[in-house]
């Protein structure tokens, strides 16, 4: 897939649909050059489909925690359309595995995690027991496996509960017990979050 391919693409997929609409084909064929161009032809403003496998996860989401869902979706006459600006986390080797994370929640609480809401002091021995039981390919509690996630990157508990076909309501007991052993920090707010990190 060339440049001109991909932009003549998108151009018609715009006049077509009013946003762009990638195959999964066509995420797995995006490369970093080829994002720029896009980006550069047209703004963060423009609009693109969520891929087909985190279509599914809200689709799920919707039946398995509806205020969450309806937090995201619910004031947007077709859901599942994010900013172009969002095209990298779903791109080459991201392309059936990338994420829309869940971090910015107004009316329910948010369960976003990552290596900054890890304390470091009291995490350090836990997290190092739970990579030990991963390269050991031991069994791991919802607990281990949610601080293993955070500790590689971000995560929220619904696409974690998702993914690992675990209950939501085990899953943030898990995080309860996380909070209460000072291994994780659960930072509810989207507004408390944003004091940490860029979340938006």
């Amino acid at each position: 897939m060339t440049q001109e391919e991909i932009l003549t693409y998108c151009e018609e997929c715009i006049e077509r649909e009013g946003v762009i609409v990638f195959t999964e084909e066509q995420f797995r064929e995006l490369t970093p050059e080829l994002i720029d161009g896009i980006r550069t032809r047209f703004s963060s403003r423009t609009l693109m489909q969520l891929p087909q496998h985190e279509i599914a996860f809200f689709e799920w989401l919707k039946g398995a925690d509806t205020a969450v869902w309806n937090d995201i979706w619910a004031n947007d006459e077709r859901p599942y359309l994010v900013s172009l600006a969002f095209s990298a986390d779903f791109s080459g080797a991201n392309a059936t595995i990338g994420q829309f994370v869940i971090c910015d929640l107004v009316n329910v609480d948010n369960y976003f995690f990552s290596p900054d809401l890890l304390l470091d002091k009291e995490s350090t021995d836990f997290l190092e027991a739970v990579r030990g039981r991963f390269t050991q390919r031991s069994s791991m509690t919802p607990g281990q496996l949610l601080t293993l996630e955070a500790s590689v990157g971000n995560v929220d508990i619904w696409h974690f509960a998702y993914r690992y076909n675990i209950n939501l309501a085990i899953a943030k007991k898990a995080v309860v017990t996380l909070v209460e052993d000072r291994i994780l920090l659960h930072v509810t707010s989207a507004e408390h979050l944003a004091q940490y990190f860029d979340v938006g």
